[in-house]
């Protein structure tokens, strides 16, 4: 059976290195000083401590890490930038950061069904992935179709409201947390850099936050023009 030309160059790759250190001891000694054997082993030696494993690809690796859902403390995930920088989130500490949001609605449960019925709406290719109500709010997890697979949208709906400062995002109403992260990322081969979806995520959640009419919180702070 012929090997597929991936596969042809994978093993070849990872050859180059045993026939590096073959040839250094098949290598007449009578031609070659101690020495120079002596380099063309450690240079073979750190040729193979570099190279990649067959079909090594990072996000192939941080898939079997990936986890869904909310955390033991009860809280919306963060970002894993490292493998998957296509992703923002109200959790993330870093560029990878985006402000929560304020639903219009009484409850986290009127806005989670608002959410819901706004979604199958107005986009009729999104499909609700899990639904979930816990003792501290509502979970709810879209898959949407990209370029690259189906994306990944999580959100924690909580009745928690901050009120008592006075400021414009400071109002009662449900307290909305999230992640949107690809479901897919791929990769410039051989250097593994990531590809980008050019703001994709931000730019979905932004479109979805404007049909719902809700606000982003704490805009009095930072700069939400983006959002």
């Amino acid at each position: 059976m012929r090997r597929s030309a991936l596969t042809q160059n994978n093993v070849a790759s990872t050859s180059r290195p045993i026939k590096c250190l073959e040839d250094c001891v098949e290598s007449p000694s009578a031609s070659r000083p101690a020495w120079a054997l002596m380099a063309c082993a450690i240079s073979c030696s750190v040729t193979m401590s570099l190279a990649p494993p067959c079909l090594a690809n990072p996000y192939l690796e941080s898939k079997k890490t990936i986890i869904l859902g909310v955390t033991s403390e009860g809280t919306i995930r963060g970002c894993l930038g490292n493998v998957n920088p296509n992703c923002v989130s109200t959790a993330s500490t870093n560029e990878l950061y985006a402000p929560a949001w304020r639903a219009k609605t009484r409850t986290a449960r009127e806005a989670a069904q608002e959410m819901e019925s706004t979604v199958l709406a107005l986009y009729p290719e999104w499909s609700l992935a899990q639904s979930q109500t816990y003792d501290f709010g509502e979970y709810r997890a879209f898959l949407v179709p990209s370029l690259f697979g189906k994306d990944i949208l999580e959100f924690l709906i909580k009745d928690e409201s901050v009120n008592n400062r006075n400021w414009e995002g400071d109002r009662e109403g449900p307290y909305v947390t999230y992640r949107s992260l690809a479901g897919s990322v791929k990769y410039i081969w051989p250097i593994q850099q990531p590809l980008s979806d050019f703001g994709a995520q931000k730019a979905r959640l932004q479109e979805l936050r404007e049909k719902l009419g809700w606000q982003v919180i704490g805009c009095e702070l930072i700069e939400c023009y983006d959002y």
